[in-house]
């Protein structure tokens, strides 16, 4: 409530002032960088203060890690990203057990204390002649915050093509121009054309994932309590399989079974002994970054918890309903769906999280690949060569024809130099290096030694090309080099594993096994979330968690 100003004595025309200026003092809201509308629009006029724009597609470790490190007295960051958000994903398996809110390992991109903008959008295209992003809006578009289930490079299912989204939710079509462009899309699942994979696993790379998972968890319960359910539907129903062994799958697996075996089984006792938690994975073991004494240590361990692990076993396919059941096979929740593998045949199962190996996506895939024009203003041909001169028999259009972006082969992603500088190339193996566009993560392999695809990596990626932007050097900086930090993996009941590289570990233990471990996992995780924001707020949930237990509400 504004303070109420006396005006008995005032003339009429100190009145009247007095109404003039009120709305004006109204109308005055603080505004950060982050927010003003005239700072976030997409056009050059918009930068008034002369400084690089520097475009940053995508908003995970790589995206956020760079726009969070450049100078803003030096550039003008605007994140362009499907989600508005950044997830510190080594705590996401965390939230679909109930032991982490999702707003506890989420850090908006919006912040009132970065000076950065954000579009919420998806690239579709680039063009590199005219340095310029053709974006599509995606502010109302459903289902952002789970893994794409659109066919990427697998085969079209015929049988059960990918849905298309509805009519309202084509976004707007608008361009991006920029100085500098950094590529941090990441990557998406990929199924290896396994037969319903697509259609009917769960995946698991972020929020919306996480709370599928953690929703289908609790419903399996509930219908296998259920007086309509058949003993048979009850043990299918609460076999909840995962389908790769990595650090992601192993920890999704060992928190689901501290959560099951110590939380909802006192909720739902007439089920005890009847849950079961498999892990399957082609390699033929777990953990396979691991030292093959630590990877043995998890397996014993693991088992002894009461998790099944099936290594060396090759999925077949996934469809809903019961093992044996006669086609046709229609989705339906309230049932179990039917895992085939090559090694056992079929077995129901209540969920499949489908957690092995990453693909390209669309934008790298598509949007990515053919170079209409050369782009002269940014490309310089490799080791500082003169780009040819175009022969009698060969017009200018011609010579720059041809070219496309230099991907890894088998993987798809763009191949950087050590500067993570995206690179062109021709049929000849002409070379070029792109001096104002960069890709890290997921989405980029270095052509010098490709760090592990670890948000580890990742991070540090992110903020040596923030440095060396920051520095003005990177034409002539040494090249990135990954620094191992040591890698962590929980493995269920308070236990954990950690394997430290020989430049680190030279004075600390370089492995460290079971609740010892674990505390230095938890510590690690802790010390490294974004924002103290949210480290005490995962420091606090950790307590409430021992001393009344996780959430198990289902909504």
């Amino acid at each position: 409530m504004p303070a109420l100003i006396p005006v008995r004595g005032l003339s009429q025309a100190g009145r009247q002032t007095i109404r003039r200026t009120r709305p004006a003092l109204r109308l005055q809201p603080h505004r950060s960088l982050a927010t003003r509308v005239e700072h976030s629009t997409a056009i050059p006029s918009a930068n008034q203060q002369k400084k690089e724009r520097v475009v940053i597609l995508g908003s995970g470790w790589g995206g956020y890690g760079v726009s969070r490190k450049l100078d803003p007295q030096k550039f003008s960051p605007i994140v362009i990203s499907p989600r508005s958000y950044f997830v510190f994903t080594p705590l996401l398996t965390e939230t679909a057990s109930g032991s982490l809110d999702f707003s506890n390992i989420v850090e908006p991109v919006r912040d009132p204390t970065a000076q950065i903008d954000f579009i919420q959008a998806a690239a579709r295209s680039i063009d590199l002649d005219r340095k310029v992003i053709r974006c599509e809006s995606t502010v109302v578009r459903s289902g952002v915050t789970e893994t794409s289930r659109e066919h990427t490079d697998e085969k079209q299912n015929v049988a059960h093509p990918a849905p298309s989204p509805a009519w309202w939710e084509q976004g707007e079509m608008f361009d991006v121009p920029y100085d500098r462009l950094v590529i941090a899309v990441g990557a998406v699942s990929k199924t290896f054309n396994t037969p319903g994979v697509r259609q009917n696993a769960f995946f698991f790379k972020d929020i919306g994932d996480s709370k599928r998972v953690k929703r289908r968890v609790r419903e399996c319960f509930e219908l296998a309590v259920l007086p309509t359910t058949t003993p048979d539907m009850r043990r299918w129903l609460l076999h909840f399989s995962i389908v790769g062994a990595g650090p992601t799958g192993t920890e999704l697996a060992a928190h689901l079974r501290d959560f099951i075996y110590s939380d909802l089984i006192q909720l739902y006792p007439t089920l005890k002994g009847i849950p079961r938690i498999t892990l399957y994975d082609v390699a033929p073991t777990v953990l396979s970054m691991f030292d093959k004494s630590l990877s043995r240590y998890a397996m014993d361990t693991m088992r002894k918890e009461g998790i099944e692990i099936k290594t060396s076993h090759h999925v077949k396919s996934l469809r809903w309903g019961e093992p044996g059941q006669q086609p046709p096979h229609h989705m339906d929740p309230k049932r179990c769906l039917t895992l085939s593998t090559e090694e056992e045949g079929e077995v129901g199962v209540g969920m499949c999280v489908w957690v092995t190996g990453n693909t390209m996506n669309k934008l790298v895939r598509t949007g990515l690949d053919e170079v209409p024009s050369f782009p002269t203003r940014s490309a310089q041909m490799k080791d500082g060569k003169a780009l040819p001169a175009a022969s009698p028999a060969e017009s200018s259009a011609e010579q720059n024809s041809g070219w496309h972006v230099k991907k890894a082969p088998k993987v798809g992603a763009l191949l950087v130099d050590g500067q993570l500088r995206v690179q062109l190339e021709r049929p000849d193996g002409t070379t070029a290096v792109l001096q104002d566009v960069y890709a890290l993560g997921d989405n980029a392999m270095l052509e010098t030694g490709a760090p592990p695809a670890t948000a580890q990596a990742t991070f540090q990626e992110a903020k040596w090309l923030a440095a060396r932007l920051n520095a003005g050097d990177l034409a002539q900086s040494a090249p990135f080099s990954f620094q191992n930090m040591g890698t962590l993996a929980y493995i269920g009941d308070a236990r954990a594993l950690m394997q430290l590289p020989e430049q680190v570990g030279k004075y600390l233990p370089g492995q460290l096994t079971g609740r010892m471990a674990s505390l230095v996992w938890n510590s690690a995780y802790l010390t490294m979330s974004i924002s103290w924001r949210n480290k005490l707020r995962v420091g606090f949930r950790w307590l409430l968690n021992r001393l009344f237990g996780k959430d198990v509400s289902r909504f």
